[in-house]
């Protein structure tokens, strides 16, 4: 997916743009002429040629915004060979309906004399030379931004690690689980101790790191979840199915967590019952399935979901919320 930066391709077809393109399709309409057929003998034809310089300009430029527009809506997913190859065959598509449209407008407006059909291969060349210009410069600036806003989402991420995982609600919670049961289960409250010890060594680590294998985020989530258990009781049952070809996979630290959190704190805390969760790697997919009270249709994202969406896309994959007929399930895709 093509980023959009802050640029006429993304403020539209405004009066300034149109004044810029008209002057350079002008500028390089006329040395065109002066160097292939040296027309400005004549005041008619350099007139001439100015005029199909604009119009192409306008026409090809404009293509150019539309097809970054075209490209921002391709989805973002598969290898970067392949999005690749996608992006440049549509670019090239787009680029050469534009010359052929400017080229059919130049001939109804001033007769066929003026756009012979054999300049064509020359003037797509030069139109997909200024085209490619135009592309490559965006995608330079659109790079740039995509890093600063993967940094930024790696930034709000830990940050957000350490509020909403670790966060005094949750942290007080452990300690009061473990406090109580230290009268009446002294060996349950020792290994709940060991299991928050755990937890939180686990995080702190991932914060140091930019990548860890798959196995180690569903062991910070047993973490997690063991830690729940001790205070939901047998209210509590999960699953974990992590197959042993992904267990050695590298993905973003702290990626599912904040889902797992999610799951706990909307769908099963306000809910009267037994609760059941599962957390499944399928075919690049990772499934969180919840039978809490469910996700209304359309509801906003939070902090924490966001900057998982943002972290997941930014790296070529995806999340979505496919329908459950009870609870909630959201699934994410961590590689092509």
């Amino acid at each position: 997916m093509v980023v959009m930066t802050d640029s006429v391709e993304q403020r539209g077809f405004t009066l300034p743009w149109l004044l810029r393109a008209l002057a350079v399709g002008l500028l390089c309409g006329l040395a065109l002429d002066r160097i292939f057929f040296s027309h400005w003998t004549s005041l008619a034809g350099a007139v001439q040629s100015g005029i199909i310089g604009m119009i192409n300009a306008v026409v090809v430029w404009g293509g150019s915004m539309l097809g970054f527009r075209l490209l921002g809506k391709l989805p973002n997913r598969g290898t970067p060979g392949w999005i690749a190859a996608r992006s440049a065959l549509t670019w090239l598509g787009v680029s050469s309906v534009s010359v052929l449209t400017a080229g059919l407008i130049v001939r109804t407006l001033l007769g066929a004399q003026a756009f012979q059909l054999e300049l064509l291969p020359l003037l797509m060349l030069v139109s997909l030379a200024i085209g490619g210009f135009i592309m490559g410069f965006q995608l330079m600036k659109g790079q740039i931004l995509l890093s600063r806003e993967l940094g930024l989402a790696q930034a709000r991420a830990q940050s957000m690690a350490l509020r909403a995982q670790l966060s005094p609600h949750t942290l007080f919670n452990s300690l009061n689980t473990i406090a109580a049961l230290i009268p009446e289960a002294p060996g349950e409250a020792e290994e709940a101790v060991q299991r928050l010890s755990r937890l939180l060594r686990h995080i702190l680590l991932a914060l140091d790191r930019e990548q860890w294998p798959l196995a180690d985020e569903f062991d910070l989530i047993k973490d997690l979840l063991e830690l729940e258990h001790a205070r939901f009781g047998e209210r509590l049952n999960y699953h974990l199915d992590l197959p042993d070809g992904d267990r050695a996979r590298l993905v973003p630290p702290l990626i599912l967590l904040p889902l797992v959190e999610n799951s706990l704190k909307h769908g099963f805390r306000p809910k009267v019952g037994s609760c059941s969760l599962s957390v499944r790697s399928r075919d690049g997919w990772v499934r969180v399935t919840d039978d809490g009270i469910g996700r209304a249709p359309g509801a906003a994202e939070g902090v924490g979901l966001r900057t998982v969406r943002q972290r997941v896309e930014a790296l070529g994959g995806a999340l979505r919320w496919p329908e459950a007929g009870n609870g909630c399930t959201v699934e994410v895709r961590l590689w092509p």
